[in-house]
């Protein structure tokens, strides 16, 4: 086998083995809840990388260590992660432009706002999800209403390290009450529920690798990356220290039949 086959094989090799140390368990993430998502996950002692899934759509995927698969869905199911927002008014009205009755008109405008709505809440730093109900009467014949819109908000939230929650009941209903017409803040029913999340047991300790500090569970990943870089680069330099002496030879070689090639050239001496 030659030596160029085997630096090929080697390399196939390494990049097999990191390959197989690895698996994405999220695609089709926009970047931002890839990067939220990331950074839960290290925070409970696993660690995850995000890299490109889809170039056209612009999406991503969560990669993690094979043997931290299990630990990664407990952790989503804490975080309520990844999030389903509501419809918003892009997703409602931004495809379709089919005209459609009324009464569909107006139950469409409402799962927008909805959706609208709860996006608002749960970008709320400490908000985990949030959702929004909202009730507008029908009108009679003379246009009249004979109640008030009414709105019920179900919040999910992690609390602080005083138990409190990030966001007060009345804050919630003063912002829903001005996204909806004559939606007062008192017939806005919220029901704060506060998530309590299990701290993995599974931190890594950082450890000094060289010059680099990595986590622990890295170190054997990044010594094969090394041991397999060291290797080619070992074989790299037999390869090009053989092909040096070949060319030296094949000179010498050339040299030697050139200066035989001028020898047979040269016209006889005439014989006196």
């Amino acid at each position: 086998m030659s030596l160029k086959r085997t630096v090929l094989l080697a390399v196939l090799a390494a990049g097999l083995t990191l390959a197989g140390c690895r698996s994405a368990v999220l695609h089709g993430l926009s970047e931002q809840e890839t990067n939220h998502i990331v950074a839960v996950l290290q925070e409970q002692g696993i660690m995850a990388t995000k890299e490109p899934d889809d170039s056209e759509e612009g999406t991503w995927k969560i990669v993690v260590a094979r043997r931290d698969v299990p630990q990664v869905w407990p952790v989503l199911k804490q975080y309520r992660l990844p999030s389903s927002p509501g419809r918003r008014f892009r997703d409602v009205f931004g495809k379709s432009k089919l005209v459609v009755a009324p009464i569909e008109e107006k139950a469409l405008f409402l799962e927008a706002l909805q959706g609208e709505l709860g996006h608002t809440l749960e970008s709320i730093t400490g908000v985990v999800s949030a959702r929004v109900h909202v009730a507008v009467p029908e009108s009679d014949l003379s246009g009249q209403t004979t109640s008030k819109p009414k709105a019920s908000v179900m919040l999910e939230f992690h609390p602080d390290a005083s138990g409190a929650s990030p966001v007060r009941d009345d804050e919630v209903q003063r912002l829903v009450a001005n996204g909806v017409t004559d939606l007062k803040p008192s017939n806005v029913a919220v029901v704060m529920r506060p998530i309590l999340i299990q701290r993995s047991q599974q931190a890594y300790d950082f450890v000094a690798f060289g010059p680099l500090v990595v986590a622990a569970p890295s170190v054997v990943t990044l010594k094969i990356l090394t041991g397999g870089v060291v290797l080619v680069v070992v074989l790299l330099g037999v390869i090009l220290y053989l092909n040096g002496r070949v060319m030296s030879e094949l000179r010498f070689e050339l040299q030697a039949a050139q200066r035989q090639a001028r020898a047979l050239q040269r016209p006889a001496k005439p014989i006196a």
